[in-house]
């Protein structure tokens, strides 16, 4: 579950006992030590900037919903699948984290997290993965209804027990995991009430997906060399001159480019007014995409990258000031 800002830290609520020796402690002997050490950890295992990011989608599918639909959508179910989405993405990052642990010590970016540090084990994350799917499941289950709740699960499926694995046999993971790292517009969309048939929803599913192309192929690009040597079979290590990588980003900004028109859909001044900084922000990571692919280098890369971050917010604004405002 795609990806993607800074977060609050949550309270201090994990804590961690140690038995301390004689020598190690005031002269009590066998004293028991309570002290705040694993709470950031958790924190941090549950990628707190991609779950962000997962619950901006669901709001603003929900907004586009109750445009689209014409209807209003309660507070619970506002509240149930917002909370109920971050803990079902927070635990595919904490189980895609635990299943990649021993490839993630092998490179520097992934190397301090908490699993691959030691600082958490791997019953600790297991258990906190695993807790966090059923209670979200549960909350979307009570406050929804079965469709989002399957959505969710087929989310969390995909992610955790499709794309994690096939990371290490196939380069074709990347574009599989596009499809739940754009799902949680299909979870705001059905927990709203709409059906899986429209095609209005895939269209805005459809953004997301291609967003996702320019932004991990400059992601794989800047990381080459760490992926390879943790045995991650990314396109950059099956064709390291870059240039498929580069094509994977350009068709993809470029088809952005009309399926941001169709999701917006501008029929008054007003609309065309709102469809244009869309259109424009398209077409300057068609236009980044491009130099990627003319010039490949870390540079453009990081161009390309820096820019696929400023898109999806920027689109989300768009949709959400068409649908929710105009």
């Amino acid at each position: 579950m795609s990806s993607v800002s800074p977060a609050d830290e949550p309270p201090n609520i994990y804590w961690k006992a140690n038995i301390l020796n004689h020598a190690e402690t005031q002269p009590q002997p066998n004293a028991v030590v309570w002290e705040k050490s694993t709470w950031r950890d958790y924190f941090v295992l549950a990628k707190p900037r991609i779950t962000l990011m997962i619950l901006m989608t669901v709001a603003v599918a929900i907004v586009f919903a109750g445009r689209i639909l014409d209807i209003s959508v309660a507070p619970l179910v506002w509240i149930s699948a917002m909370i109920g989405t971050s803990m079902v993405a927070a635990s595919a990052s904490v189980l895609n984290q635990w299943y990649e642990r021993d490839r993630d010590s092998k490179m520097p970016r992934t190397q301090k997290r908490p699993l691959p540090s030691g600082r958490l084990t791997t019953s600790e994350a297991s258990v906190f993965g695993w807790l966090l799917f059923v209670a979200g499941i549960a909350l979307l289950y009570l406050g929804t209804n079965a469709t989002a709740v399957a959505v969710s699960f087929a989310t969390w499926f995909i992610y955790c027990w499709v794309y994690t694995p096939m990371k290490v046999w196939s380069w074709w993971n990347t574009a599989v995991g596009t499809l739940p790292g754009a799902l949680p517009v299909m979870i705001g969309w059905t927990a709203a009430g709409g059906s899986l048939d429209s095609w209005k929803a895939w269209a805005l599913t459809g953004i997301v997906i291609l967003w996702q192309f320019p932004h991990f192929m400059a992601i794989a690009w800047l990381f080459k060399d760490q992926y390879s040597q943790a045995g991650f079979r990314m396109l950059t290590r099956e064709e390291p001159t870059g240039l498929a990588a580069g094509w994977h980003a350009v068709i993809p900004a470029m088809l952005l480019i009309p399926l941001s028109i169709l999701v917006l859909d501008p029929n008054s001044i007003a609309t065309w007014a709102v469809t244009l900084p869309a259109v424009l922000i398209a077409s300057l990571q068609t236009w980044v995409s491009i130099k990627f692919l003319m010039q490949r280098d870390n540079l453009t890369a990081k161009k390309l990258l820096r820019t696929s971050l400023l898109f999806l917010p920027a689109i989300f604004l768009v949709v959400v000031l068409r649908w929710g405002l105009l």
